[in-house]
């Protein structure tokens, strides 16, 4: 059996950090409001996923990446406190997610040991999935929270005609947060900035340069908000849990 690491051991002092900076070009305006600034249930999407690594112990910093044209309404939500009241930092994206991420990892602080990096478009994040990938990343170097794919996987010709099926076994759904060793990861950045390395998340660069991450368990309703659907789904999961019927 696997021992897990107490919350307020050194190993586990995490900064979370919230990637807001993206151009929501799927989603667009709602509310008139930019994706992380949505609200459900009377709250933006960006309080919702900071409230849950507020709820946890090990996370003692909060670093939130966001274009700068969204930075005065956060900082007013900010003053508020409640889910934000570990921010210390609210830094501006870059023209890639890669370079937000770096911008966030070098805000975290050098006395920190682990980062968690997580999107502003996953609201339902529970702290039960952040704890678990905490852990693992203190053990292991690295976690990355992720789904086993339950669908038939087609890969499509260039005509969109599906030509093959893959094998699912050994397929797994990446979600957020995405936990590493913030030294070692910071390291990695740099290293893929020089080299024009820009992959698509986070544990996309952990495998290039170092190899496999171990693998936390996620949620289905850890979803992502892409598309208006997405909201309503959100926003029916929200009300689940408030009734007290946790998914």
């Amino acid at each position: 059996m696997t021992r897990s690491i107490h919350p307020d051991s050194p190993d586990t002092r995490t900064c979370a950090i919230i990637v807001a900076a993206g151009d929501s070009e799927r989603l667009g305006l709602v509310q008139g409001r930019r994706k992380p600034l949505l609200e459900i249930e009377g709250k933006s999407l960006l309080e919702h996923a900071a409230a849950s690594f507020d709820a946890c112990r090990a996370v003692t910093r909060l670093v939130i990446v966001a274009q700068a044209r969204d930075h005065d309404a956060i900082s007013k939500l900010a003053q508020v406190k409640g889910a934000f009241a570990k921010l210390t930092r609210l830094v501006e994206g870059g023209a890639t997610r890669s370079d937000s991420v770096r911008a966030g990892v070098a805000a975290a602080g050098t006395e920190i040991r682990l980062v968690a990096i997580h999107d502003a478009a996953r609201p339902l994040v529970t702290p039960k999935i952040i704890t678990a990938a905490i852990d693992l990343a203190a053990r292991e170097g690295a976690a990355l929270v992720a789904l086993p794919v339950t669908d038939t996987i087609k890969r499509a010709d260039p005509e969109g005609r599906s030509a093959k099926t893959l094998e699912r076994a050994g397929l797994w759904s990446a979600q957020t947060p995405q936990v590493f060793v913030r030294q070692q990861f910071q390291e990695l950045l740099e290293r893929a900035a020089a080299d024009g390395f820009t992959p698509t998340d986070d544990a996309a660069l952990f495998e290039h340069y170092c190899g496999p991450v171990p693998i936390s368990p996620g949620d289905p309703s850890n979803l992502k908000i892409t598309c208006p659907a997405d909201l309503d789904l959100a926003t029916a999961l929200f009300a689940r849990r408030h009734l007290g019927d946790t998914p």
